[in-house]
């Protein structure tokens, strides 16, 4: 039994904006307002500091931006949210000056937050923008207001009133947030742990789940009843949010389907796109909030919105930095290639990305070989007449 009070369809939300009655907007709630809102904070999950994050250290960072992470939400379960936003604001409003390790630490001492920052920062280059991104993903979209909340709320039982479909057979609590990064593997088993919170949907009219495209990312709500094995309830309903570019993906679920993909059942996962050579991506982490920033294969670099722009005409959601690839500690670009850097002083780098004498570099940017010389006018190598 679905929550029939409770449900919109993607063209009744299209298409009923002006039409709606306006109980819930009577306070200025609207449905437009609650994208805007959602948009708005979720944009912290594609913030350039986790883009920095996990382009430091050949990944490192991202690794410690889910460790703090993780450290973030403990406190926030056993401390109160406050003490985690009070501590991120002082992050987030921090000069790369005074971001040092050190500093971290003795904000997150005042807030009284066991987080053990020297030992997750270690000596990677960029602490500061590991933190942050650590602090937006923990405050991204999963801690919408609960004014904002209420209004979602408020909105969807407007609208399916509008549709014609009656109004709210119950008045549900406030969305929470669901899981729409669980484990791969809950797409076999869903009693695996990590697999409790994600988002299940199965054929059904009307549907069990809202879907919304917005400008910067993808929104899905569950709006089911719940169900404690005897008989329904008006239970909360539950969203997620796919900052672009990822993409939502209805994948089916082998474990409610018992081996019978027909039966319809799905779960709900933001997945990083590949489109194509220079374009492909992977997630950062497996699970959890990381799995939501998309490194591309081709620079290592946060994957960003296929928007247009003089720094991206081609609207790729892997562009090439205008400073080329970034290489690890020890190498450097050269034509879009990391080689090793040179070793020795003396040396210089070729066009060709080959270490070489000075003296040994021809007017065309080769290296000639031992035994060799540079023909300044022809811009080859030749014999060395000297040694002969």
């Amino acid at each position: 039994m679905w929550a029939l009070g409770r449900i919109v369809t993607r063209l009744g939300a299209a298409v009923l904006v002006s039409a709606a009655p306006a109980s819930a907007w009577a306070d200025g709630c609207s449905v437009d307002d609650v994208w805007n809102a959602i948009e708005s904070t979720a944009s912290a999950i594609t913030s350039d500091a986790c883009a920095a994050a996990c382009a430091d250290t050949a990944g490192a960072g991202c690794t410690a931006a889910a460790e703090i992470t993780a450290g973030l939400g403990v406190a926030a379960a056993s401390q109160g949210q406050g003490a985690v936003d009070g501590f991120c604001s002082q992050v987030n409003n921090a000069q790369t000056a005074v971001g040092d390790v050190g500093a971290l630490q003795s904000w997150a001492n005042a807030a009284g937050m066991s987080l053990d920052l020297v030992s997750a920062l270690g000596s990677i280059g960029d602490p500061l923008s590991i933190v942050q991104c650590s602090c937006s993903l923990e405050q991204g979209v999963n801690q919408l207001g609960g004014d904002t909340l209420s209004c979602l709320q408020d909105a969807l039982c407007d609208l399916q009133e509008g549709l014609g479909l009656g109004a709210c057979g119950c008045q549900p609590p406030t969305p929470v947030a669901a899981n729409c990064t669980p484990p791969p593997d809950c797409v076999i088993n869903n009693t695996d742990p990590g697999c409790e919170n994600a988002i299940y949907g199965a054929q059904s009219n009307p549907p069990g789940q809202i879907v919304k495209q917005l400008s910067n990312g993808t929104m899905v709500i569950d709006v089911t009843d719940g169900w404690d094995g005897k008989s329904y309830w008006c239970s909360p309903d539950r969203y997620c949010f796919c900052p672009s570019p990822m993409k939502l993906a209805a994948v089916p679920n082998a474990y409610m389907n018992g081996g019978t993909p027909s039966n319809g059942y799905v779960i709900y996962y933001c997945q990083c796109p590949n489109l194509g050579p220079g374009q492909t991506t992977h997630a950062a982490a497996a699970s959890g909030p990381l799995a939501e920033v998309c490194l591309c294969d081709s620079t290592g670099l946060a994957a960003v919105p296929p928007v247009k722009s003089p720094y991206n005409p081609d609207g790729s959601i892997c562009p090439i930095p205008l400073t080329g690839i970034p290489c690890p500690s020890g190498k450097v670009n050269v034509g879009g290639k990391c080689v090793a850097a040179c070793t020795s002083k003396s040396q210089v780098m070729t066009p060709g990305g080959t270490c070489c004498d000075p003296t040994q570099v021809t007017s065309c940017g080769t290296c000639c070989p031992p035994g060799t010389v540079p023909n300044l006018t022809l811009g080859t190598c030749g014999p060395n007449e000297t040694t002969q």
